[in-house]
């Protein structure tokens, strides 16, 4: 079960500022339009279109001694600033980029509202006068407003903003097509590795899957992908719907649970994957294994440390390496930076989304050259392959405007702690459907 305080902050929506002690685990959830969705290809919605108000190419936000950039998220991702900051700290105290710090001078909320997101961004470009906008942490960019004002982004690609558009820029690359007519085939395949750790030879070949979502474009859209990823990886699907009322959780999700476990016949299916946004995935999650589910079962938005003694068993798939991963250097000097500059906040997703977000601006910075500009950011960044080895990407530019780099990380509670169950790997993007590679 959710802890009490936990799920009421994120059933009722409440969320605390964000620099207050102990962050809301809301804070912490990512929607699968910006999680789920970004792992997969799902289109959300679109950027926000540009108006009135856009400046003249960009030039501002720089000086000799400081680059000017702000931030902006929605609700969920709010703690992504945390993590920008801290790189950006390491990068200051290093003395910069060529001589210049980079100064955060703001995160926006756009509370999920996509006309808040484009009068914020607008007023992050035209009364802050930064050199670009980072991170961004939410689905509802103002993508069209930033192209016309030639200002680049950067942030998670979980926004149609990042596709094709020559300013924005995901650590990750654009991870939201506007149709369903490609895949990563991550998922399903960190599933396999699951399977075959486990003892099981053959791995998720043969296994039957059901997938679950919203019934709204992120979840239609979301099933046909994740879909796809369960196919590539060997595994029939039994289940493939949208059934559940988006716009707030229902109150009864018995439904919805009675289907899924009957889905294979009348039998439980072998895998589950839900598919919905944090506040649906959890109860949802939660009915699944008191009426008696027995097979995996997993998401693509709950993994945080502090949700690991609620949700025993469950798997969660993250985009990049964790903090779990005590193997790897570069995650390990990583994890140090953020707990330290952190000082006791748990490292989720946002969290991590947010440092990787940074470093990939502090590369581009660095290939700008020594009098950047917001211009020759946009190109430095345009042409940069993304990469910490073993941790994110590579996310290769200009070919990541129009996928996402298809990796990723499998971790699985075991009722105390969140461990690896399949390690960060890259996989393939695939075509939908047919499942043939994608170069990449």
């Amino acid at each position: 079960m959710v802890p009490e305080g936990a799920c009421r902050a994120l059933l009722e929506g409440q969320v605390r500022p964000m620099h207050s002690e102990g962050v809301c685990v809301k804070r912490v959830m990512v929607l699968v339009m910006t999680v789920a969705a970004a792992l997969t290809g799902v289109a959300v919605t679109a950027g926000g279109a540009a108006s009135a108000g856009v400046p003249a190419q960009q030039s501002q936000g720089v000086t000799s001694s400081e680059i000017t950039v702000a931030g902006i998220t929605d609700t969920n991702g709010a703690d992504a600033a945390l993590g920008a900051r801290v790189r950006f700290d390491q990068r200051n105290a290093a003395g910069g980029v060529n001589g210049r710090k980079i100064t955060l001078v703001e995160t926006a909320n756009d509370k999920d509202d996509p006309a808040t997101n484009l009068s914020e961004v607008r007023r992050l470009v035209t009364q802050d006068g930064v050199a670009a906008v980072v991170p961004v942490q939410t689905p509802v960019t103002a993508g069209d407003y930033l192209k016309q004002a030639k200002v680049p982004f950067f942030g998670w690609g979980v926004s149609p903003a990042y596709y094709k558009n020559p300013y924005g820029f995901g650590f990750t690359g654009a991870l939201v097509p506007p149709t369903t007519s490609s895949a990563s085939d991550t998922w399903g395949k960190l599933i396999d590795q699951l399977y075959k750790s486990q003892g099981v030879s053959s791995g998720a070949k043969g296994k039957t899957a059901a997938v679950i979502s919203q019934d709204n474009s992120a979840g239609t859209n979301g099933i046909v992908v994740i879909g796809a990823a369960a196919k590539a990886a060997g595994m029939k699907v039994v289940y493939q719907k949208a059934p559940i009322p988006a716009g707030s959780p229902p109150g009864d999700y018995t439904p919805f649970v009675q289907a899924l476990m009957t889905s294979d016949n009348g039998n439980q299916p072998d895998v589950i994957f839900v598919v919905t946004q944090f506040n649906y995935t959890l109860p949802l999650s939660s009915l699944l294994e008191t009426s008696g589910f027995k097979g995996v079962l997993t998401n693509a938005v709950a993994y945080d440390p502090r949700l690991a003694t609620s949700v025993k068993g469950q798997t969660v798939f993250t985009q990049f390496d964790v903090p779990e991963d005590t193997s790897n250097p570069n995650m390990v000097k990583i994890t140090k930076a953020l707990t330290d500059g952190l000082k006791g906040k748990s490292l989720s997703q946002p969290v991590l989304a947010g440092y990787f977000t940074a470093d990939q601006f502090v590369q581009a910075v660095k290939k700008a050259g020594k009098n950047p500009t917001s211009a020759s950011i946009q190109k430095a960044a345009s042409k940069l392959t993304y990469q910490i080895p073993g941790v994110v990407g590579a996310t290769k530019y200009p070919t990541s405007y129009t996928y996402g780099a298809p990796c990723g990380t499998l971790v699985q509670s075991d009722g105390t702690a969140y461990k690896i169950a399949a390690p960060y790997h890259c996989y393939e993007n695939i075509t939908v459907p047919g499942l043939k590679p994608i170069p990449y």
